[in-house]
């Protein structure tokens, strides 16, 4: 009865919702993103970075006019065909005709691609609109093909997510302005434990490796140069300490919510107890 007087189980009650609203609130500041940002806050734009091709990349030309055959050496083409199965020996398969499939032209290393007829065009440090406006002038001071349209698409190019996201891997950049954002998108968004202060881009360029890293949690973000994903761009994820600490049982286990949660509840359940036996 003495220890039931000066022991209040409610008292003890309290300090556990607290304690663990202080968890829930400390978990989320790590796990939400843009938190400083101010609802109907107009941002400035970050000018756009297209993307430029640089040497190992290949890209599809097309090439076309009112009159086809005069652009049809300019357009990369292998056709696939079929062989059919022989049904004896005096009747052997036969090839019949496929389809056209459009080839890449390789950037080399010293930033040309060999194009029919007019020779190497230098394309390394472009974007997909400039290396387009060259060929149709190369075209058309050559007397070749003049009022041409040329289309110019990505081929190889991509980028990588590695670290704590659901689904790491390579993936194709297929076209501009493609964000960081959208990037982590196509990876299947940060897991649970990964660190939205801690996103590195790892980015080659001009013949130098940058480490660019990225805060998710505060709108100044939009301003990095890592917004707008480039070619070869390698983007790791940071884990946070509950899962590097997944190394350490010990440490594991004080860090982790779900072992506070059931401390106090058995400090209730025991409170509870001795105040029952108590009386």
């Amino acid at each position: 009865m003495l220890f039931a007087k000066y022991f209040d189980y409610r008292a003890l009650l309290a300090g556990a919702v607290v304690a663990l609203a202080m968890t829930s609130c400390n978990s989320t500041k790590e796990v939400l993103y843009f938190q400083d940002a101010v609802a109907d806050r107009t941002e400035a734009i970050v000018a756009a970075q297209n993307v430029k091709v640089e040497p190992g990349d290949e890209i599809m030309v097309y090439v076309t006019c009112e009159d086809p055959e005069a652009t049809a050496m300019f357009n990369l083409l292998t056709e696939t065909r079929r062989v059919t199965k022989p049904t004896s020996v005096k009747s052997p398969g036969v090839t019949n005709g496929g389809n056209n499939t459009f080839l890449p032209y390789t950037v080399s290393p010293f930033g040309t691609i060999d194009f029919p007829v007019v020779g190497e065009i230098k394309v390394g440090g472009l974007t997909r609109k400039e290396i387009a406006d060259k060929i149709k002038s190369e075209l058309a001071s050559n007397n070749l093909v003049y009022n041409a349209v040329v289309t110019v698409e990505f081929a190889n190019l991509a980028f990588t997510v590695l670290g704590e996201v659901k689904s790491a891997g390579a993936y194709s950049l297929d076209r501009d302005r493609l964000t960081l954002l959208e990037a982590l998108g196509l990876a299947g968004d940060l897991t649970i434990y990964g660190k939205r202060d801690g996103v590195w881009v790892i980015r080659e360029e001009d013949g130098q490796r940058k480490m660019i890293k990225v805060d998710l949690r505060s709108m100044d973000f939009l301003k990095s140069p890592a917004y707008y994903v480039q070619q070869n761009d390698v983007i790791y994820v940071e884990p946070n300490s509950t899962r590097t600490g997944q190394s350490s049982l010990n440490e594991n286990t004080f860090k982790s919510v779900g072992f506070w949660t059931s401390l106090v509840s058995v400090a209730i359940s025991v409170a509870t107890l001795v105040v029952t036996l108590s009386k």
